[in-house]
């Protein structure tokens, strides 16, 4: 989650070099209707949303709201919640946590930016967009919301947040199992990453519970066109296919395994590094 983040600071941080503050050489975006600009924000606001992030799935509200500033505005999709201050998110938070068994934030990406006005002064703290899914098990029934947000930090504190939902959806549980017996290499684990993890190639580990060779894991996936590799040792190694075989799809210059998902199943187990099962 976090690698992904950085990777879009790596690749902002060069479009922002030649800025300081006496021009606006090099601001790539603007605001409003006059000639102010953003530029790359700083690392430490991104460190506190994901900090933010991670403290849902432990569902501390404290600890959350510790993160927050004392007058926090936070705006639901649609206005049909606001919290103000940092006492009312606390309040809303405990109760949150205490129905529902699991709430859970997946960062998928993230842009910190500065706000700089036409004189070429940043303002104080950072804007940050930024795009995730949030999880929420009640017990009987799990949903997983599609979301982007934007989101205001200063002094270390979020202190404005407005979410923007674009889908509500239930996801598929999907299974999959890779049999390893045809593999000639060493291999210590064995894991699968897609679309449906972010291409994390450390998120899901599979098993071999019954040591028959054919490892096995179930993963969350949201209904329609799932891609995804099996990996050995956190990724050290993975799948690599040729394009046109039966069972992938390449979209530039990757090939991975596709599936349709419409529901919860189970797909059968499959050779590793081949569309076919194990001779």
């Amino acid at each position: 989650m976090k690698n992904l983040f950085y990777f879009f600071l790596y690749l902002l941080s060069f479009s922002f070099i030649s800025v300081s503050a006496q021009t606006l050489d090099g601001a790539v975006g603007f605001a409003g209707d006059r000639p102010n600009a953003f530029i790359l924000g700083s690392q430490d606001s991104v460190d506190v949303w994901l900090q933010w992030c991670e403290l849902h799935s432990e569902g501390d509200a404290a600890a959350i709201a510790e993160l927050a500033g004392d007058n926090i505005r936070i705006e639901a999709p649609g206005g049909e919640l606001v919290i103000e201050g940092k006492q009312a998110l606390t309040d809303f938070l405990t109760q949150w946590f205490a129905d529902n068994d699991e709430v859970s934030v997946q960062q998928q990406w993230g842009v910190p930016v500065k706000f700089v006005n036409d004189q070429g002064t940043p303002i104080n703290g950072d804007w940050l967009i930024t795009g995730f899914s949030l999880r929420i098990d009640n017990g009987e029934s799990v949903t997983v919301e599609d979301n982007h947000a934007n989101v205001f930090i200063e002094n270390g504190k979020v202190q404005y947040f407005k979410v923007f939902q674009h889908r509500v959806i239930a996801p598929a549980q999907v299974t999959l199992s890779v049999d390893m017996n045809s593999y000639e290499g060493d291999f210590s684990t064995v894991g699968v990453f897609g679309s449906f993890n972010n291409w994390c190639g450390t998120c899901d580990s599979m098993t071999d519970e019954d040591g028959d060779g054919i490892y096995t894991t179930t993963v969350e996936v949201f209904p329609g066109e799932m891609q995804y590799k099996f990996v050995l040792d956190n990724q050290s190694v993975e799948e690599s296919f040729q394009p046109d075989n039966s069972c992938t799809k390449t979209t530039d210059v990757y090939t991975n395994r596709v599936a349709q998902v419409e529901g919860s199943t189970t797909l059968d187990p499959v050779c590793f590094n081949t569309c076919e099962p194990c001779q």
